[in-house]
């Protein structure tokens, strides 16, 4: 069954406004009409079937039938912290983490990071990141939109976590494996959550290594291979969520 985002303020008693950009997909599309059922999901747990109805000043109108509403218990709450990559892979990035079940991201701004907003800038691509993740959730089944925080550089991101559990991948890092440190930190990562922490293309500077090293942040490495920055994100995501019980 067709499946569509409804902001909460368009959901109102037992009628749903669905706006002008869907409303054009559902009708040129998917060739549906008045009195077809959909499912929509208002980002916040709720998710509703429909029946669409009428259609005024491009906006069609449906009417709640069934609403459930379901928790998002995951067994860890994962923030991603990324890197700002190049466009594409930043968008390929935050769709496939959102699949994967990261509860936010926050772009961090790092000393090799490639590409560098003004603030115009910025607030456009955080409205672009925040409608990728929307569109992930639609896909995946997904009914809590995880949030693009805004872009943040290496002192802010460091009073953003304070003194919750952080770990940082740095290809350098020989002595600590990811996954070892996974399972000795379980109890610790799975009851104050975790912010992972991955570099840009051209990865961490040995300095700002080192002021993680300072904050007490974990750092492991992902192998004897030097991944991509979508590769390392993406990897080790997934393997969080599965050591954690998320997938598999």
């Amino acid at each position: 069954m067709p499946r569509f985002f409804v902001s909460a303020d368009n959901i109102k008693g037992n009628s749903v406004l669905i706006d002008e950009e869907q409303t054009r997909h559902i009708e040129k599309v998917l060739r549906l009409k008045s009195g077809d059922i959909v499912k929509v999901f208002d980002g916040n747990g709720n998710e509703f079937q429909v029946r669409l109805q009428e259609k005024k000043q491009k906006i069609l109108q449906a009417e709640i039938l069934v609403q459930e509403t379901t928790a998002e218990n995951l067994a860890v709450n994962l923030t991603l912290v990324q890197g700002i990559a190049r466009s594409e892979k930043m968008d390929f990035i935050i769709q496939k983490a959102v699949e994967l079940g990261v509860r936010s991201i926050i772009p961090l701004q790092s000393e090799h990071s490639v590409a560098r907003f003004d603030k115009e800038k910025e607030g456009k691509k955080i409205k672009r990141w925040q409608k990728i993740a929307q569109e992930a959730c639609k896909q995946c089944g997904r009914n809590y939109i995880p949030e693009v925080k805004p872009i943040l550089d290496f002192p802010a991101l460091i009073a953003q976590i304070g003194d919750k559990p952080a770990l940082l991948c740095y290809e350098q890092e020989r002595e600590a494996h990811f996954r070892t440190l996974l399972r000795e930190q379980r109890e610790n990562f799975c009851t104050q959550g975790l912010f992972l922490i991955i570099g840009p293309e051209g990865g961490f500077s040995p300095a700002e290594v080192e002021i993680a090293r300072r904050q007490g942040w974990f750092i492991a490495g992902l192998g004897p291979r030097i991944l991509r920055t979508e590769t390392a994100s993406l990897l080790a995501c997934g393997i969080i969520m599965y050591e954690y019980g998320e997938l598999g």
